[in-house]
């Protein structure tokens, strides 16, 4: 890949887009290459088929790299091509620009006016691909009543959908019903299919079917703060607690008496973050970026009244000292809303 991010610029955007594609489809994501390649897309971006900035968009959602000048590139590609672009093209695109929490909102509001058109028409929007954009939509915070009215409507009259599209639609379930009450009223979910939808969410977001799978390094991290975490607050302590709203939280503080969350804890890793490739990055990979389906749940627990404190797994390495880790949790979670006489 040395000798390839030299050349580059020399290669049409088709084959680069090819080149993004293949390279992640088999696992294979060097950062200074893909920063090369990132450079390369936005300097000719102009030259780039809708089709083909979509794809590197999907190359780097795949390997879970942000690049901030490219993805404003590729909401302004798409923005501009919207009207010709194939539905698939605008998933991939709408999926990496949420999952790097990139908002457009002229992008979005162009996207929806197109799509509630395709599903009015009978187009060729599977149902798990509108799922699969309305709940884009949902993750970067921009909500489109006419086509989520249209989508939600088409989702509701179908009898079998897969695994992940109920997933997905339960979040959307929730975010509509937490942020956009009003007009949600007109379409909402009947309490039923909510139900059946959350049982479906707790047992493939839970347990052995849970999407969360830790590396070694950040499960000793986790297991480090457990073990702090229980010398500093009065509560039981678990990790990689399911909330009954089906969330997977990484560490949950309860009443000893009774189940109700006192505090919770979510911890920044690679688990929950994507390596940024951004020229002013302090180091090319270890800027962070929170994934947009992160920040969806993280909004949604709090603003369902749990309190909630983040800190990352960088900082907590850089703490030798036991007392240095007490205090700091201390601090987090007297900032997140604990009260002085639940602390030991």
């Amino acid at each position: 890949s040395a000798e390839l991010s030299l050349r580059l610029m020399d290669i049409v955007p088709r084959d680069l887009a090819q080149i993004a594609t293949s390279l992640t489809s088999v696992g294979l994501a060097e950062e200074r290459f893909f920063a090369s390649l990132a450079r390369a897309a936005v300097a000719r971006s102009d030259r780039f088929m809708v089709d083909e900035i979509a794809a590197v968009a999907a190359a780097f959602d795949r390997a879970l790299f942000f690049h901030t000048d490219l993805m404003l590139s590729v909401a302004r590609n798409m923005r501009s091509g919207i009207a010709a672009a194939l539905p698939r093209d605008i998933l991939k695109a709408m999926a990496a620009l949420a999952t790097s929490c990139v908002r457009d909102s002229a992008l979005n509001m162009a996207v929806g006016d197109r799509l509630q058109q395709e599903c009015l028409q009978g187009g060729t929007l599977a149902l798990d691909e509108i799922c699969a954009v309305v709940w884009a939509f949902c993750a970067s915070g921009f909500h489109h009543e006419p086509f989520f009215q249209v989508a939600l409507r088409t989702l509701r009259s179908s009898s079998h959908l897969p695994d992940e599209t109920m997933c997905k639609l339960y979040e959307i379930h929730l975010t509509l019903k937490a942020f956009c009450q009003l007009w949600y009223k007109t379409c909402e979910l009947p309490e039923d299919v909510v139900q059946g939808l959350r049982s479906h969410y707790r047992k493939h977001r839970g347990g052995k079917l849970r999407d969360v799978k830790l590396d070694r390094t950040s499960e000793k991290i986790h297991k480090d703060i457990a073990e702090t975490l229980r010398d500093v607050i009065d509560g039981s302590v678990s990790r990689q607690h399911q909330m009954d709203s089906g969330f997977i939280v990484d560490l949950v503080v309860s009443k000893r008496r009774g189940t109700s969350a006192v505090v919770a804890l979510e911890i920044d890793g690679p688990h929950s973050l994507l390596r940024s490739l951004d020229p002013s990055a302090p180091q090319l990979g270890r800027a962070m970026r929170v994934r947009g389906s992160v920040v969806m749940k993280r909004n949604l627990l709090q603003k369902h009244g749990l309190r909630l404190a983040v800190m990352s797994e960088e900082l907590w390495r850089s703490l030798g000292d036991p007392r240095e880790k007490r205090d700091l949790l201390r601090e987090l979670l007297k900032h997140a809303g604990v009260a002085k006489n639940q602390f030991l």
